[in-house]
Order: C-alpha cells, then structure tokens, then sequence
C-alpha cells in the first residue's frame, strides 16, 4: 500500500475515533436525568466542580504518562475510566452516587484530553504534512460531531422504548468498548515511550517542567489561557438549555400517541442533531475562513459573538426561536474556534510536549469550570437562568473588549 493511502486509513482511523467517542446517548439528557433524580441547580453545579477538579488534578500527571510512557496505553485506560462511570451513574440513586460516579467520569477526560489531538499531530509530523493540522483536526472534530448527530437521534428511540434515562448509560458502553478495538490498531509508532520504568520522582520533576513551560514560555501561556477560558465559559453554561427547551416545549404535542414528557425529550433529541450536524459542517470547513480573514481576528471575534448571542438568549428566554437560535450559534462558535486554536498551539509547542501542553489546557479549562459551576448553579436556583446567561454574556464580551484594546501587546 502506497504512503498517501496509508495516511488517508489512519486519519480515517482518527475519525471513527471521534465518532465512537461521541456516542454519548446520555448527553442531550444529562441535566434532565440530573433533575429527574431530584438534584437542583446547585447540586448539579457541585457535581460539575467534582468533575473538573479530578480533570484539574489528574490532567498534567496524565499528559507527561502519556508522552512518557505511551498514548495508545493511556487512551485505553480513559476509556476503562468512562465505563467504570457510565455503570455506576446507572446503578447510582443520589447526589452521593453520582458524586463517585463523576470521579470516574473526571478520571476518564483527564487521562484522554489532549493525548488523542498529540496523536494527530505526532502523526502529522511522521508524514511531514505539518500545515494541513488544522484542517486535518477539523475534519475529525466534524466526524465526532457526527457522531452526536447520530447519537442524538437514536437516543430518541432508546428515550422512548426504555425504562428510563439511565438506561442511556449502559448503552453507552458498547461504543467505548468498540473504540477501545480502533485505537488498538493504531501504529505502533504512536505508543512510543520515552521511558520503560517508572520513576516517581522523574515523573514529579516532569510534572514540574511541564508546567513551567506552560508559565515561562509567553506565547504558549496566552494561547493556553485563550483557549481554556473560551471553553470553560461554553461547557458552564451549555446545558442548562436543555430544561429551558423542555420547559417550553411541554405545551407542543405533535405525536400524539405518546406522552408529553416524550414529546419534550423528542424534540431535544432532534434539536441537539441538528446542532451536531450544522457544527460539524462549521468545524470541517473552519480552516477554509484563513483565506478570507485574519486567523487572530476570528479566534478574538467569537468572544463577542457569544457573549452577545448569550445576552440577546437571557432577555428572551421565552422565545423557542431565539433559544434554538443562540443554542446553534453557541456550538458555530465553538467548532469554528477550536481547529484554528488547536492549530495554533500545536505550531507553538515544541512536539515532545504537546501532550502535556494540551493536557494543562484542559486543565485550565477544568480550573475555571471548577471555579464558576457552583456559582452559575446559585445564581440560577436564587435569582435565574436568565439573570446567569447575562452575566456569562457580559463577561465573555469584556473579554473581547480588553483583547481588543490590547490586541499589540496580548495576542492569543
């Protein structure tokens, strides 16, 4: 087999990587499932903050493993994390279950975020195609949005012939386990190890200049920050859409046959696909943007696109259009970032450390998510949603103000 045919299966490989990984049948439910069990805002924030502290914690001593000691090996031991979860969030009956549940979950992104794009990249650097990272990392993000696409439509006929939601978990495992089987057959390359024994102290010192790096090194660090707290304000407040959806979809019955509540949890089946689909479209053709307008600019102008989108949705919550509107155009934003981003980090991280840089971004994220969870929860069972998504508007629209103002001297 020639060498571009070989490239082409294995970025084929990333691909269904993606789309396995996103076949969460859970996820356009997850706050409902929460809500159902009799959790409030509050407790779900707390729930968040669990999560993104073990991501926090476990995230640099994950990323230098797998540089270290293999990506292949470390990936398969994320994905036994997230079976580990999804059992226990079906067996759990409380906010103390879910609790040890999340620490699961928490363990499972902490030891896959970032291994998988160094993955790419490392691979990408093998074949010397080093300027296409950006478009090969959108396509398999748009394969991954795919696979939400159609995880969100068959979730639809497992919400209505299962018991209940947690259901949705146990099913769950069978694409995890399948993914397991891909990565796998990845080239034996892309498991390399630095080093075959394990040292404690090596592994601290390592942690240690990993993160020094991140601090030391001015670009990097901007990138990273850039990055992180984009993605932190987009996953704080993302799901809280979906009770506003079933809150007022609960007077629109079109299948008659079946329950309002089934109703409602249809419509948000077919909402989240038609997001997936469209952020799919945006993320595969987000590199195609560079030929018209500056990378800096449209990575700095999503701040003010969404801080204004998640103003314009507190002011009209009531409006279903505008929801499904902004909710849409929350996910545009995001997928057309995230490729010119993770581009951009991947050309400024020497390739020994992309891992662990990609590692500590996600760790940032977790930081802030950690950070804000519980407070955005408070504010939505004191005051309101609506009062929350303005204020998450607001700051995200400084944000972009004072980059702009400062844009010759703060670049991310």
């Amino acid at each position: 087999m020639d060498e571009s045919r070989i490239v082409k299966k294995q970025i084929l490989k990333f691909s269904f990587y993606g789309f396995l990984k996103n076949l969460r049948f859970f996820d356009p439910y997850l706050f409902l499932y929460f809500i159902k069990a009799g959790l409030e805002f509050t407790e779900i924030g707390l729930l968040l903050t669990v999560r993104e502290v073990i991501i926090y914690v476990f995230e640099v001593p994950s990323g230098v493993l797998a540089d270290r000691f293999g990506k292949k090996t470390e990936l398969i031991i994320s994905f036994m994390f997230y079976i580990v979860s999804f059992v226990l969030f079906f067996l759990g009956d409380g906010f103390s279950d879910y609790i040890i549940a999340m620490i699961f979950f928490g363990l499972g992104e902490a030891f896959r975020s970032g291994t998988h794009k160094a993955m790419i990249m490392a691979y990408l650097d093998r074949y010397k195609i080093e300027d296409s990272k950006s478009k090969v990392y959108g396509k398999t993000r748009s394969f991954s949005l795919i696979g939400s696409t159609v995880s969100s439509l068959i979730s639809i006929v497992f919400i209505i012939s299962l018991p209940n939601l947690s259901w949705l978990f146990i099913i769950a495992i069978i694409p995890y386990i399948l993914d397991m089987i891909l990565i796998l057959s990845y080239p034996k390359f892309l498991n390399e190890r630095i080093d075959t024994s394990f040292s404690f102290n090596g592994f601290l010192k390592e942690n240690v200049r990993a993160v020094s790096y991140v601090f030391k090194t001015k670009n990097v660090r901007r990138l990273l920050m850039g990055s992180a707290s984009y993605n932190a304000g987009f996953k704080s407040i993302k799901d809280y859409i979906q009770p506003i959806i079933v809150s007022i979809t609960m007077s629109i019955v079109l299948f008659n046959s079946l329950s309002v509540e089934d109703n409602s949890n249809i419509y948000l089946g077919f909402i989240y696909a038609v997001i997936y689909l469209i952020s799919a479209y945006a993320t595969l053709n987000s590199y195609k943007m560079t030929k018209y307008f500056n990378k800096e600019k449209i990575i700095r102008s999503m701040w003010i696109f969404s801080g204004v989108s998640l103003i314009i949705l507190g002011m009209f919550i009531e409006s279903l259009v505008v929801i499904l509107l902004v909710f849409l155009l929350l996910y545009v934003y995001l997928n057309i970032r995230k490729p010119l981003m993770i581009e951009k980090i991947g050309d400024a991280v020497a390739v020994e450390k992309r891992a662990s840089v990609l590692s500590i971004e996600s760790q940032f994220t977790s930081l802030l998510i950690a950070l804000f969870a519980p407070i955005l929860g408070l504010i939505a069972d004191n005051y309101s949603i609506e009062l929350m998504l303005i204020i998450v508007g607001a700051t995200m629209s400084a944000i972009f103000v004072f980059s702009y103002y400062n844009k010759d001297r703060v670049k991310e």
